[in-house]
This record gives structure tokens, C-alpha cells and sequence, in this order.
């Protein structure tokens, strides 16, 4: 099929056979159209962009019809993995900065997708710079943003011009700090800020919780952590001539040594987005292929500090309200990195602060401001450890506490002698349930008698991923292995229940999955536990006296969530694989 291939087939189309075009196309009256058109020239917007903006009109359709009457291929769905000599005729540059990009070359002709027909200046650009027979292919705008992303990779155009302007990698780093992620101005500048902007933008865009920048011998690795899962970002491979000075941007955004590269650091940034701020955290550690930098994204405005939203079950959070009404003793919430420990223990404390009681939390680093409550930061270097901070609190009369973790035996002895003298301690343990913690604080040395008297109750969770409400639907019982349908029984749902799972869809970027709830397990240190405690019996044999009390495991919490359709069977075993 031939299509429109260069200024001169302007004579098939003047301005106001566009117009035509584009009211036959959209089913739309031509001194409608007409209107729109006036509209779009004075505010320098295209007639395609107006239609679809201002008059509602479905893009993929309107191209569809626009490609059958002007004769030319039109792609509704993706463009799919263009080799990498067909992407090489265009330059990044060029093709992010006239959104164009090649699809195929047949017979000496590059065919070029784009999504406007009419841009006639893009197209008179590419043909002289390019200098040869180009064919134009349609397809909808995001499906043409989602090739250029995937086929040149995240900021490639930007790399491609630091490149070509700076050769040197570490130039330009000094005097260049901004904290604007969509400053459009600076976003046209070719700057290692913009590059690193860039990729924080995205994350945000895509909700992650974590950035991973990782460098190997021959290439420089980036990777989001979504929904507790990582996934690769796409990135220009030349990116691996920027490492050092995309590591550089970053110290110098977090406030950290530059010239330090053989210890690792930690620091912290502030950026914004469309009005909102988002607080970085920021690792560095040095590998054998050079600094490896890990950031923690976490947006203030959307965090939850409620007990519901987290996906707590009622019994449980009348449970975690009885705990935390108490005014001494201590509590634990106990998990894995990233199972949303301290963003429980913030919830508690919003829910029983108030002017007539002092709180004062130490933690490394500190995640949640809040208001009127009294923050503090451990910091290793000049000796301000957990233990130090715990003897100093104390003097400051307080009514809550908040350990950020228990890591010793001092800062646990500290912990306890506190929850004993009328404060109430929250603090945070690694162990996999909540049994676990109580042999925990025994084996790293503390009298089983004092554990018993202070300790008034364990949060053991993990977070599960809710399947994507747009692409869910009923699971077959026949897909289910025998592992799951053991559980299952054992669990009394089989045949019970709808199972629910999900293929996958552009809004949860196909992973079938979106967003977090809490599944956990709230241990209540009854009288007779007290006296398991005391006898140092084995965690199982806590967990199953909790059990006969009313508590419900880490798996069956979880499970009741397969049971509402929120998560997949799936999920809940790859999660708690070894609570069984």
C-alpha cells in the first residue's frame, strides 16, 4: 500500500480537505470541524489532538477511518519488538522529539508510525534530514509512546544528546540541582537532571516504592519495585557511559559525598510532581562495577494511616485497638523488608495520639513525618545508636514510644525495662510470625520472665497484591494443582469459594496485578501464653495455644482474601510459602 510520503502529497490534501477528512472520519458536522480547526491554530494544537480533546472523539477510531480514506496501513494494537537496524535509521533524538518511529523497511521504503496524518512540517523534517522515501504508518498515541519507551528505552533521547554535547560524563553536574520533576522548561535541556528526573518521573507515574540502579560490566541496569515485584525499565543502552555521573546527580540531590566511593552511604531527598511531594530515601553501596544506589519513593499524600484500608479483617483490628488502648507494655509488629511494618506502627500511633500524652519515636531513618509527636533519627557515625536514644528519650517523659527496630540486646533491654515502667513501647522485630518474636527476644538473651510480663502482643503481616479490578475474572477449579486444592481443604474453602485471577491489561501494565493489602496475624499475650513464655516452650507450641485463643495465621488471613475475590490462590502461596 503506498502511502503519503512527502510535501508533495500535500496536493491530495489542502487545509480544507482536512477539515472534510476529518469530519467524515468522526461523523461530525464540516462547520463543526471547521470550528475546532480555528480552535486548534490559534492555541498551536493539531486538528487530531483537538478532536480527541475538545469533542470527546475516540482516537484509535478516528485514525482508523482517517487511515482507510487516505489509503494508508493504520496499527490499533501494539507495534510488537522492532529490530534493531530499523529503529538505528532514526535517531533517538529525532523520533522522541517529532514522536515518530520506524516499524519495518520493505524494498528500500522506511515505513514511519505516527499519530497525524497532517503534521506536514514533522514529516518535511524527517524526509530532509533522513533524505529518502519514508511511508507513513497510523496508530494511536499511546500505543506509539509505549514503542518509543520500549524500543529506544527510557530517556534515550536525552543520553543521545548528552552525549553527542558532553563527552566528558562527569561534566555539568554542579549548580544544576532542581527538585521539579515536571518542569517543562528544564525537561527540553539534554542535562543529567533532566535524565534523572526523567526516571524518577516514571516511577512515580507507575506507582513504584523503590528504584534500583545497578551497575554490571557491560551495561547499567534499572529496575522499579511495583507492587513488591521488580521489573526491568528499558533504557538506552549507551546509559552505561552515564553511570558515574547519574550516581553523581543523585548524591548530590540527597546531600551526600560525592567523592566517596568506597563506603556506603545514605541520604535522603525531597522532589515534586503535579503538586504533590514525595520523600526520597537514598543507599548507596559500592560494587566491584561500581556504585549500586537503591531509592525509596514514598508519597506522603497517599499513605493511609488506617487500619481498614490496610486490609485488616475486623476481628483483627479490634484486636490491634485493644493492644494499643493500653497504657503500658510493649508491642511488636514483626515482617519481612517492605511488608509495611512501620507504615502499621504510624497507623497506631494516629490513632491513639493525642495533647494529653507525649510521644517520641527513634527510628533509622525516619519514613512518616507527623505532626505533634516528637521524631528522631539514629545515626551510627557519631555513636547515636538505638540504645543511646532509648536511655536519652526517657528523660524527656514520655507516655508512647516507638523503637524503629530492635537490633540487640541492650536496645531490646532497654525496650522492655520501658514498657515495664508505665510507657507504652512499639517496636518492630524480624522474625516470620508473630510466635517466632517471643523465642526471638529470648535467644538474643533477654529473661524469659521479663518478656512475659512486658510483652502484650505481636503483629506478624505480609502484603499481598490485589488482582487489577479491570482484568480479574472467576478462576476455573480445574486450573488449580493439588498443592493449592490441599490448602484450600485444609482451609475448608474448597468448592466453597469463587477462585478469581486476572490475565492482565495496560492499566496494571500486564502483570494481572494491582495495589497491596495486609494480610496478618495479631497474637494477644494471654495468662496462659504468659506461662509458655516463661517455660521457654518452642514457638510452635505458642502459636498453637494463640490459635485455640482466636488468632488467625498469617496463611488464613490471607486466604479470606482469596475468599473475597481481592487476591489469587497464587499470590497467597508464593507469599506465605513457609507459613504453613
Amino acid at each position: 500500500m503506498q502511502g503519503l510520503s512527502s510535501s508533495t502529497d500535500r496536493i491530495r490534501v489542502d487545509v480544507f480537505d482536512e477539515v472534510a477528512l476529518c469530519a467524515e472520519a468522526a461523523g461530525m458536522e464540516v462547520d463543526r470541524v471547521r470550528e475546532l480547526a480555528g480552535f486548534a491554530r490559534d492555541r498551536g494544537e493539531s486538528l487530531i489532538e483537538t478532536l480527541v480533546r475538545r469533542a470527546g472523539v475516540e482516537e484509535g477510531r478516528l485514525l482508523k477511518a482517517l487511515a482507510d480514506l487516505l489509503e494508508i496501513a493504520f496499527i490499533p494494537g501494539e507495534i510488537g519488538q522492532i529490530p534493531p537496524e530499523v529503529l538505528a535509521k532514526i535517531s533517538p533524538t529525532l523520533a522522541l522529539g517529532h514522536q515518530v518511529i520506524p516499524v519495518e523497511e520493505v524494498d528500500g521504503t522506511l515505513r514511519v508510525a505516527c499519530c497525524d496524518p497532517f503534521d506536514w512540517r514533522t514529516w518535511d523534517d524527517l524526509c530532509h534530514v533522513l533524505g529518502r522515501q519514508l511511508e507513513k504508518v497510523l496508530c494511536p498515541r499511546p500505543v506509539l509512546e509505549k514503542a518509543l519507551k520500549a524500543g529506544y528505552g527510557l530517556g534515550a533521547d536525552t543520553v543521545d544528546r548528552l552525549l553527542s554535547a558532553r563527552p566528558d560524563e562527569n561534566a555539568q553536574l554542579v549548580g544544576l540541582a532542581t527538585t521539579d520533576l515536571s518542569d517543562e522548561e528544564a525537561a527540553n535541556e539534554p542535562t543529567v537532571v533532566n535524565l534523572v528526573n526523567q526516571v524518577l518521573s516514571e516511577a512515580i507515574r507507575a506507582s513504584a516504592t523503590d528504584i534500583h540502579f545497578e551497575p554490571h560490566e557491560s551495561k547499567y541496569r534499572i529496575r522499579y519495585r511495583i507492587d513488591g515485584m521488580l521489573e526491568d525499565v528499558s533504557m538506552p543502552a549507551t546509559l552505561n557511559m552515564l553511570r558515574l555521573a547519574v550516581v553523581s546527580r543523585i548524591k548530590i540531590m540527597s546531600g551526600l559525598n560525592i567523592a566517596e566511593k568506597r563506603l556506603p552511604q545514605d541520604g535522603r531527598a525531597r522532589v515534586s510532581m503535579a503538586g504533590q511531594e514525595f520523600d526520597l530515601r537514598v543507599s548507596v553501596l559500592p560494587g566491584i562495577h561500581g556504585e549500586a544506589v537503591v531509592i525509596r519513593v514514598q508519597n506522603r499524600q497517599m499513605v493511609s494511616l488506617d487500619l481498614a484500608s490496610l486490609g485488616f479483617e475486623d476481628d483483627d483490628q479490634e484486636r490491634i485497638r485493644g493492644l494499643t488502648n493500653r497504657s503500658y507494655g510493649l508491642i511488636l509488629v514483626t515482617g519481612p523488608t517492605g511488608s509495611g511494618k512501620t507504615t502499621t506502627l504510624y497507623t497506631c500511633l494516629h490513632m491513639i495520639r493525642s495533647p494529653r500524652t507525649k510521644t517520641v519515636t527513634i527510628e533509622d531513618p525516619v519514613e512518616y513525618w507527623m505532626d505533634d509527636i516528637l521524631q528522631m533519627q539514629v545515626s551510627e557515625a557519631i555513636g547515636f545508636t538505638f540504645a543511646r536514644a532509648l536511655r536519652s528519650i526517657l528523660r524527656h517523659d514520655p507516655d508512647i514510644m516507638l523503637v524503629g527496630e530492635i537490633r540487640d540486646r541492650e536496645t531490646a533491654d532497654i525496650a522492655i525495662r520501658s514498657a515495664l515502667t508505665g510507657h507504652l513501647v512499639f517496636s518492630t522485630l524480624h522474625t516470620n510470625d508473630a510466635a517466632s518474636a517471643i523465642t526471638r527476644l529470648c535467644d538474643i538473651g533477654l529473661e524469659p520472665f521479663l518478656v512475659a510480663s512486658s510483652l502484650h502482643g505481636v503483629l506478624a503481616q505480609r502484603l499481598v497484591r490485589r488482582l487489577c479490578p479491570h482484568c480479574k475474572a472467576v478462576q476455573a477449579d480445574q486450573t488449580v494443582d493439588e498443592f493449592g486444592q490441599q490448602v484450600l481443604r485444609g482451609a475448608g474453602l474448597w468448592g466453597r469459594i469463587e477462585l478469581w485471577d486476572s490475565q492482565g491489561c495496560e492499566r496494571c501494565r500486564f502483570t494481572g496485578y494491582r495495589g497491596r493489602l495486609a494480610a496478618g496475624e495479631v497474637l494477644v499475650v494471654s495468662s496462659a501464653i504468659r506461662g509458655l513464655i516463661q517455660q521457654r516452650v518452642p514457638a510452635d507450641s505458642i502459636r498453637e495455644q494463640a490459635c485455640k485463643e482466636g488468632m488467625r495465621t498469617l496463611r488464613d488471613s490471607a486466604l479470606k482474601a482469596v475468599a473475597a475475590g481481592q487476591t489469587s490462590l497464587a499470590e497467597v502461596l508464593r507469599v506465605t510459602q513457609e507459613d504453613n
